[in-house]
């Protein structure tokens, strides 16, 4: 196979260990750190304390403003990595190839909360636009057209998601289930009588989509089945398909708006302790690690603290055409400073439950090429389809490998002459159908050879290899780990005190039903908080339920 050399990758992996993938990297003019120091007491004014820079804060900190009528000057984001942006976070060039950290599409309804937020959020790419109009634009001009969701062993179309009868009375059940009767359960627990399930399309276009896995939890499906159409799952329906990654589409046009405002954005600086007084259940000091310097800093009485208690992106990793991404060992920082202030207070949770699995891993894959061979051998092939921003699992698959051809360029700096593809693996431990490797011990050139064997091209390989800038695998071994088997307590409630002044938010946070591993779920909870803390009379939009017509519809497309 043929060797690549990337110059300068140590030092972009040593970015990803820190905290998560490369991304968006807050300039030295942008940054207003903290003066050194310990024990310094807060500005005698209301502020408001972010624990973590990823998407809930950054959403957090936009409802604040916009909604909530929060000067900017007074919110402050603390963050442990040199980034902003969480899951989303990007990196790399069209010389050593690109990253893309979590490639998932981003699934907006007309009533959701990312919608709310993207049509009040200024387009950091086209002028006197917002975000949502530059998606709508973009998809109007590019329609979609019919692709094929999965692909078979002979790499045909197959709609496939029938069940048995006893499955289908199992995901009856399923759907009208109390939270009580599920706490702790897995999907593959749950139907363990009924085993087709998992061997289901049905069950196929839900976990590539989603990033579940059989040992996610089942309250986890059952929400997502109450509130998703099988088109929906099966199509692209409801999914955000943008010019740029959702890095640049999205987190940029948040920072854009946020440092307009004045928030103050602090990098390189994690919370590793809060303190709280006891009797109501308030943040009184925060404790920081700024770029190697303990700090402890003490909050005024109307101040607020917003947190993030885990990340999914965490500890992500990096490999390259003859690397596998290697494993990370070591706990989330997040998680540690969840399991700091468990201990603290009543009803804030159990991070034990959801980062000591060794089943929450998911490998991603970004292919940077100097021809668009294998792209359009993809949408031929596979996809089936020439339309931009497709999704394809190919069933045969043990590792469930999935591809996305996004459109070109993907990233704003990517040139006429390169061009990449996305994909993911979801079983990662274990064996390809033709590499005799997990996933997670594959390096990116292996992880192209079992897609180009799977789509039985292997007398394209010396062309397709040729014209390959890198393949480079991101290890996120906590990208599954917010859907772990859980019961009630074990996550912290968006707002655990009544008389407090702390929110939870995240995928880690508790807000009544949801799909906790989506985008959609972590804006909920940080618009919740924001509007809850602040006394703002609004609420955040709830998950839609589907209604018995539709749930009629699902049983009848069950039917095999």
């Amino acid at each position: 196979m043929k060797r690549k050399t990337i110059a300068g990758l140590a030092a972009l992996g040593a970015v990803l260990g820190a905290a998560t993938a490369a991304g968006i990297i807050v300039s030295k003019k942008k940054q207003k750190k903290l003066a050194s120091g310990e024990n310094k007491p807060l500005p005698p004014k209301k502020n408001i304390y972010f624990a973590g820079g990823g998407m809930a804060a950054l959403s957090g900190a936009f409802y604040l403003i916009h909604d909530c009528g929060v000067p900017g000057e007074c919110i402050h984001i603390f963050e442990a990595s040199s980034t902003l942006g969480g899951s989303f976070n990007i990196g790399g060039s069209a010389e050593h190839g690109y990253i893309t950290a979590a490639s998932v599409p981003l699934r907006i309804s007309g009533r959701s909360n990312i919608a709310d937020m993207l049509s009040k959020l200024p387009s950091a790419n086209l002028p006197d636009m917002s975000v949502a109009d530059e998606i709508r634009s973009f998809e109007n001009a590019n329609p979609l057209g019919a692709f094929s969701r999965l692909v078979d062993e002979n790499c045909l179309e197959t709609d496939n998601m029938g069940v048995s009868k006893k499955t289908i009375r199992r995901i009856k059940a399923l759907l009208s289930a109390k939270d009580p009767e599920l706490f702790d359960i897995s999907i593959q627990a749950y139907f363990s009588d009924t085993p087709d399930f998992l061997l289901s399309g049905l069950w196929g276009a839900i976990s590539t989509a989603y990033l579940l896995k059989p040992e996610s939890a089942v309250i986890e499906l059952r929400n997502l089945l109450r509130t998703a159409d099988i088109p929906e799952l099966f199509g692209m329906k409801n999914t955000a398909r943008s010019q740029l990654n959702l890095q640049e589409t999205i987190v940029e046009a948040l920072v854009r708006y946020l440092d307009a405002h004045n928030v103050n954005f602090s990098t390189h600086c994690r919370v590793v302790d809060l303190d709280f007084e006891e009797a109501v259940g308030r943040v009184c000091a925060i404790h920081l690690n700024d770029n190697g310097t303990a700090k402890t800093f003490y909050l005024n009485k109307n101040d607020l603290c917003f947190v993030t208690n885990g990340s999914a992106s965490e500890c992500a990793t990096v490999g390259d055409y003859n690397c596998p991404a290697p494993q990370h060992e070591d706990a989330p920082a997040s998680m540690a400073l969840w399991r700091n202030i468990a201990g603290k207070c009543d009803g804030l949770g159990s991070p034990e439950k959801f980062f000591a699995s060794d089943d929450t891993e998911v490998i991603s894959f970004t292919i940077t090429s100097s021809s668009p061979l294998l792209l359009e051998l993809i949408k031929q092939h596979a996809s089936g389809s020439s339309s931009c921003g497709t999704l394809t699992t190919f069933t045969a698959s043990p590792w469930a490998l999935t591809v996305m051809c996004p459109p070109q360029p993907y990233f704003s700096e990517q040139d006429d002459d390169t061009f990449v593809i996305c994909g993911w693996g979801i079983n990662v431990g274990v064996p390809g159908k033709y590499i005799e490797k997990t996933m997670k011990q594959s390096s990116g050139a292996e992880i192209l050879f079992e897609l180009v064997k799977l789509m039985h091209i292997e007398d394209r390989w010396d062309e397709i290899t040729d014209s390959t800038i890198n393949v480079i695998p991101c290890a996120m071994p906590f990208a599954a780990s917010a859907a772990m088997p859980c019961s009630d307590g074990d996550k912290p409630l968006v707002i655990p005190f009544k008389t407090g002044n702390t929110a939870f938010i995240g995928r880690f946070a508790r807000l009544g039903c949801g799909v906790s591993g989506s985008c959609e779920y972590t804006v909920r909870t940080a618009r919740e908080a924001a509007y809850r803390l602040t006394g703002t009379k609004k609420s955040s939009a709830a998950p839609q339920r589907r209604n018995a017509a539709s749930y009629m519809r699902l049983f009848l497309d069950l039917r095999k």
